[in-house]
C-alpha cells in the first residue's frame, strides 16, 4: 500500500470495544477511515454507521469482504466466531486485525494463521497493551540483559464488568480469562522473550461449574526457566495493575498500568534505583497506526497469527489444567 493512500476499514462486530475504543481510534487517524460496517442487527449497523459517518452498511459478511473499498477488516465478533471470519477474510484476500482471543482452539488458530500466510495478507491480533510505551520499555530492558537471567515475571490487571448477556454469559468463550487474561498471557511472554512450556490454573467462579469466571490465576514455567504468575480479576476494587520482572542482577517493576495517567518504570539493582516516567499511552490509537505501518511494510509490536496461535495453545492448556486440577504442558 502506498504511503499516501488511507486505509479503508471494514468493521465487523459493533459491540462496546468497536464503539468506544477502536472506532474512535480509526476516526482519529489521518491514515485510516471506516468505509463499511456490519453489526449483529440492522439497528446496530445503522447506529454505528451514523455515529462514524460510514456510507456502506452491507447486510452480510461476504458483501463486506468483497467491497473493493475495504483494505483491512477489524474483526470484533463474539470470540467463537473469529475462526470462520478470519478464514473468510483470507479467502477474500483482506488484511485483518482480529480481536483477542485469536481463537478458541489451537488447531483453529494454526489453520487461520496458515490461511492468511498462504493468501499473502497481513494478520495481526489486537493485543494493544503491547503498544503502551512503558510496557515496550520494560521489554526493551528485560531483553537487553540489564536484569540478568530472568527468574520470574508477574502481571495482574483488574477489569470492569461488562453485562453478562448474550454470548458473554457463555463460559466457553467468555469470562475474565478471555476478556483480560489472554492479554496478560501474551504480555508475560512478549516482555521476557520466553514462551510458556507448562501451566497450572484455577478460577473463581469455577469454570468447571459452567460459570464465566471473574478471577483467573495462572502459575506457569517459561522455556528459559522463569516462573510466571498471571492474574486477571473483576472482583478487586483497587488492584496493583502492574508488571514485575525479577532477574538475577536487577528487578523491574512498573506502577499501575491501568486507571492511571502516568506509568512509571523502576529498575532496582546493587547501585540503587532508576526511574523512567511515561504518560499513559493512547494504546488503541497507536494500535491502528501500527497496523497502517504493517500494510506499508513496517513491522510493529502487534502479534501475528503464528505468535497468537501459541498463546491459544497456552490457553487450551490452562483450560485443561482447570478441568483436571494438574500441571499441563503446552502443546504447540
Amino acid at each position: 500500500m502506498s504511503a499516501t493512500k488511507s486505509v479503508g476499514w471494514g468493521v465487523v462486530g459493533l459491540g462496546w470495544v468497536a464503539n468506544d475504543f477502536v472506532g474512535p481510534a480509526i476516526d482519529k487517524s489521518a491514515g485510516s477511515r471506516i468505509v463499511a460496517c456490519l453489526g449483529s442487527t440492522p439497528q446496530k449497523t445503522r447506529a454505528y454507521a451514523e455515529k462514524f459517518k460510514v456510507k456502506t452498511a452491507p447486510t452480510d459478511l461476504n458483501a463486506l469482504l468483497h467491497d473493493p473499498g475495504v483494505d483491512a477488516v477489524y474483526i470484533a465478533l463474539p470470540n467463537a466466531l473469529h475462526h470462520e471470519a478470519v478464514l473468510a477474510g483470507a479467502r477474500a484476500q483482506k488484511n485483518m486485525l482480529c480481536e483477542k482471543p485469536f481463537a478458541m482452539r489451537a488447531d483453529h488458530a494454526r489453520e487461520m494463521a496458515a490461511a492468511c500466510k498462504a493468501a499473502g495478507v497481513v494478520l495481526r491480533i489486537a493485543h494493544q497493551i503491547r503498544m503502551d510505551a512503558a510496557v515496550a520499555r520494560a521489554r526493551e530492558i528485560a531483553l537487553s540483559g540489564r536484569l540478568g537471567k530472568i527468574v520470574a515475571v508477574e502481571v495482574e490487571r483488574t477489569s470492569a464488568s461488562p453485562p453478562r448477556k448474550t454470548w458473554r454469559a457463555d463460559n466457553t468463550q467468555s469470562g475474565v480469562m478471555y476478556d483480560v487474561g489472554v492479554h496478560l498471557l501474551d504480555l508475560a511472554q512478549w516482555v521476557t522473550g520466553q514462551k510458556f512450556v507448562e501451566v497450572s490454573a484455577f478460577t473463581h467462579p469455577d469454570r468447571r461449574d459452567g460459570h464465566a469466571d471473574d478471577t483467573f490465576s495462572v502459575l506457569g514455567r517459561l522455556h528459559g526457566g522463569a516462573h510466571a504468575r498471571v492474574r486477571a480479576t473483576r472482583e478487586v476494587a483497587h488492584g496493583e495493575n502492574n508488571l514485575l520482572i525479577e532477574g538475577s542482577e536487577a528487578t523491574l517493576v512498573t506502577s499501575a498500568l491501568r486507571w492511571a495517567t502516568e506509568h512509571v518504570v523502576t529498575v532496582r539493582d546493587k547501585n540503587g534505583a532508576t526511574v523512567e516516567r511515561f504518560a499513559a499511552s493512547p494504546a488503541y490509537e497507536w494500535q491502528i497506526q501500527s497496523f497502517e505501518g504493517e500494510l506499508r511494510g513496517r513491522r510493529g509490536n502487534l502479534p501475528d497469527g503464528e505468535d497468537s496461535a501459541y498463546t491459544v495453545a497456552v490457553t487450551n492448556a490452562i483450560l485443561q489444567s482447570i478441568d483436571e486440577r494438574r500441571i499441563v504442558p503446552v502443546t504447540a
